[in-house]
């Protein structure tokens, strides 16, 4: 699935840190919380680089402990640490549609030290929200169709989903109104019945959008 994604800003936190020695990369460890406190141990954390001098190479998204702790490795340069639990109804901040001013992701300055005590904090919790895409005439599933999720207060806040050969898509959705729209090639536009969508509490939900051939 592509999804468009959008650079965060967030303030500048300082955090303690700890000899590390003459490796070029640095350990960075933390915890991930909820809204509450409560650690979380099935979520996934990155590093950002917020310049061209901080670089986390191949690093990707890493896991937290049962502990929700963490440990991730970083060059010099200046960093913001983001987190997600996409199944359990935290959306990726990737995405402009799921910012959220509730959550902490703070900045960390790595310079010749390793970091720790870092505290990361989820936003509120939305859900996850899986619809199938038909034909409206033949009830065959649509392949490939373009579905786009978008913020009802913002339009210009969305993600755009493309389901797969079996005309399935599923995306974690922040706890705002969303519109859904679709379109794939040979059809008419469809927006699904009943919208705006509101999903919060790790709920999930199935859809099925229609659409009308051409």
């Amino acid at each position: 699935m592509r999804k468009r994604l959008f650079a965060a800003i967030v303030p500048l936190l300082l955090v303690g840190l700890t000899p590390a020695g003459f490796s070029s990369d640095h350990s960075i460890l933390g915890v991930v919380t909820d809204i509450n406190g409560s650690v979380v141990g099935s979520a996934s954390v990155t590093a950002v680089p917020l310049e061209e001098s901080g670089s986390a190479g191949d690093l990707g998204w890493v896991h937290t402990d049962n502990s929700g702790r963490f440990r991730l490795l970083l060059r010099p340069g200046h960093y913001v640490i983001r987190a997600k639990d996409e199944a359990d109804g935290y959306p990726d901040p990737s995405f402009l549609l799921c910012s959220d001013s509730s959550a902490n992701f703070p900045r960390v300055s790595v310079e010749g030290l390793d970091v720790s005590g870092v505290r990361v904090a989820l936003g509120t919790r939305g859900g996850v929200l899986e619809g199938d895409l038909r034909d409206a005439l033949t009830q065959q599933p649509i392949p490939n169709a373009k579905v786009t999720i978008r913020d009802a207060h913002s339009p210009n806040a969305f993600v755009e989903v493309f389901a797969d050969k079996t005309g399935h898509f599923r995306f974690t959705v922040p706890s705002k109104p969303i519109h859904l729209i679709a379109t794939a090639e040979g059809h008419k536009e469809a927006q699904y019945e009943g919208e705006p969508l509101i999903l919060s509490g790790g709920q999930h939900r199935s859809v099925k959008i229609k659409l009308r051939p051409q």
